[in-house]
Order: structure tokens, then sequence, then C-alpha cells
């Protein structure tokens, strides 16, 4: 029961009802449940005996289905990493770590030994890389071209009607009066220290259900009047970090989650999410950006056996501009020493790398047979 008991100490508080769909999601599979309980991979990961690693500034989710595409907030579409609900400051070796038990998971271990290949030869470079409409490949650029090419106009044509966010089962739902009224007065808060208060004006406000890990968390969506027509905002609330229980590096004085969330976010994309920003709101603080279809993610369905390698190396040089793009900024290690780090990342150190992954994800698996075997008693605890 010790996976049971981490699990849902962690998810203690959040709404019971979205519980119940993130509970039915992460019995999907080993890697559905691999992406909806990170606390169990830091419970593991940060007791491996790995060489040291640099301290560098970690998405702290890195699987492969935490990218994606989206508009800038100079409008142009970028693909980058889009998830940092877990940053903080960590040893560098903690994203890559995930990112191999994550494949291992999926029975890539030949996709694990060229993503800790692809990552290496980025950092060797000392150069972050960035990926735009022009330089996109495979996939990636498909996913580029249908964000560069989206109307707004029927982009919203999907999500308003008749001037109110649409409730689609499994997407969107209504919200009572009180707390309509409560997430109104949060988000005029946030929208009058703005540089244009008008654009935030709310017309309508409900529920938003998405993701995986973050379910059951408050989330809204907010539409706004915007500048020529109408815009959709994301408010998401902010928790702490999977890995917060095993950071050794001493963090920042955050004034809260969301701000850690927002700030890193912006370090670490080449280009942040449009509209980006955090609430100074206690004790439950929330991220705000532009709305993101989750169209435009990426999901292991839509790559085909041909996809994979190029998409790995990309993704791999993804997560490695990061950590450089980072390198300096409040506590972490210049690019000078990452590179070095680099040049470690071979022969024994890469081996005991891609074994201990290996080793985590065989974990991953009897903790998600665990699971399984006391889902309906684990439910009835919630």
């Amino acid at each position: 029961m010790k996976t049971v008991d981490t699990i849902l100490a962690y998810h203690r508080g959040r709404n019971p009802q979205l519980l119940k769909l993130k509970w039915d999601k992460i019995q999907e599979s080993p890697f559905a449940f691999f992406r909806g309980t990170a606390p169990l991979f830091y419970n593991s990961w940060a007791r491996q005996k790995l060489p040291a690693a640099p301290s560098v500034w970690i998405c702290g989710d890195a699987h492969l289905e935490n990218v994606g595409s989206y508009k800038g907030e100079n409008r142009i579409p970028y693909f980058d990493l889009n998830d940092f609900d877990e940053a903080c400051l960590g040893p560098a070796h903690w994203d890559i770590g995930r990112a191999l038990t994550g494949l291992f998971l999926l029975d890539q271990p030949a996709l694990a030994h060229r993503f800790l290949a692809a990552y290496r030869d980025r950092l060797l470079t000392g150069k972050p890389q960035h990926i735009e409409p022009e330089v996109a490949r495979g996939i990636i650029a498909a996913l580029l071209e249908n964000v560069q090419t989206r109307r707004q106009k029927d982009f919203l044509a999907t999500r308003v009607i008749r001037g109110k966010v649409r409730i689609k089962e499994g997407r969107t739902y209504p919200l009572d009066s009180s707390t309509k009224q409560s997430v109104r007065q949060i988000f005029r808060a946030w929208a009058s220290r703005q540089p244009s208060p008008s654009f935030y004006r709310i017309l309508d406000i409900c529920g938003r259900i998405a993701g995986n890990g973050s379910l059951g968390v408050k989330r809204y969506v907010i539409l706004v009047r915007g500048k020529k027509r109408p815009s959709l905002m994301d408010m998401k609330q902010a928790v702490p970090s999977a890995a917060r229980r095993w950071l050794r590096h001493p963090q920042p004085r955050w004034e809260n989650e969301a701000q850690r969330v927002a700030t890193a976010q912006n370090f670490m994309q080449y280009v942040p999410v449009a509209h980006l920003g955090w609430t100074q709101t206690s004790p439950v603080a929330y991220i705000m950006r532009e709305l993101q279809p989750i169209e435009d993610r990426i999901d292991r369905s839509m790559l085909k056996a041909a996809d994979y390698n190029d998409f790995v190396d990309q993704w791999a040089g993804l997560i490695a501009s990061a950590h450089l793009r980072s390198g300096g900024w409040n506590g972490s290690a210049s690019i000078e020493v990452q590179m070095g780090y680099a040049r470690a990342l071979t022969g024994s150190h890469a081996r005991r790398m891609l074994e201990a992954a290996r080793k985590a994800a065989l974990r991953q698996k009897r903790q998600f047979q665990e699971f399984r075997q006391h889902a309906l008693k684990w439910t009835a605890l919630v």
C-alpha cells in the first residue's frame, strides 16, 4: 500500500470528481501511470547513486508528451517544452532520468540511448536551439503549420457559442455563482496589473478539465474581450513541485508556487507562451496564459515508427537547450560547467544512467500493478 499512500498524500485537497477521472486515466497503461505520478519517480530516482550532475533549472516532468507547439508572446509559433509545473533547481540528471525512464516504459531502449546521445551533443555546443516553422521537420513541422495557419475566428467557433464558453463533456464544466465570483475577482486583480487591462475584460468563465498530472487542481477557462476579437485564457492553480521533498539545492524565495512556474517557464522557453503571468493570491495562486489547444501537443499516437528517431533528437535538444538557456540564472550552473558535464556523459557514466532508468521503469511497472490491484479501495478513500 506504500504506492497508494504516497499518491493519496500528494493529491490530498484536490477536486474528488476530477480525481476520479485521473484514476481512470492512469490505469490505462504504465506510461500513463508514470505521467500522472511524478512523486513516485522522484522518491526512487533521487536516491540513485549516480555521478554528480550540475544544478540546472529543470522542467521536472520531461517525458515525450510534454512538448508541443504554441504561439509565443510575439505571435510567432514555436515548438518547445510546455509543462513547467514541477520546475525547480535540481541535478540535470533528474530531467534526463525522467525522459529515459519514460522511453524504457514504452519499451524503446534504442531511443533511450539515442536521447542521451542527442542531449549530450546539444549540451556540448553550449548553444541553445529553438524550433519555429522555418526549421521544423516531420511531425513537428505539421503541428507548427497548424498553429501558424489557424485563424482565431475558427478557433473561437469551436469553443465559444453565443458569447459563452462551450460546455463540453470531458473538457469544460459550469461553475456555481460563488466560485465564478471568486475567480472573477482574482482574474480582475491580475488583469489590472497588465499593460493593457482592457484586453482582459471578462466575458465568461467556466471550469476546465485538462492534463494528467495536474487533474484535480483548480483550473478555469476565461473568455476575455481581447483586441480585435475575443480571446481565451487558461487560469490554473499552481501546486508544489513533485520533486520538492528531495531538493538539496537552495531555491529562490518565491512569493508563491505560480511565480515559480511562470518565472521558470519564462527563462526556459525560447519565447514564452502568450500572456504568461501569475497571480499574487494566497494560499492558492494561479498561472495565467493564453489557452493552448490540446491538439497542439505531442501525443504518442501521432508518432509513426519513422518519426521517432527525428523526434527524439529534437526533443532531447530542447531539454538541453532549456538547461543551457537558464545557465547562470538563480543558482544554475554556468554554460561552461554544463558543457563539462556533457563531456563526462559518456562511457560508464552513460551506461550507469541508462541502467538506472531501465530499473526505474521496472519499478514503475510494479507500482502500476500495485495501484491497479488497490484501485477500487483507493478510489473509495478519496
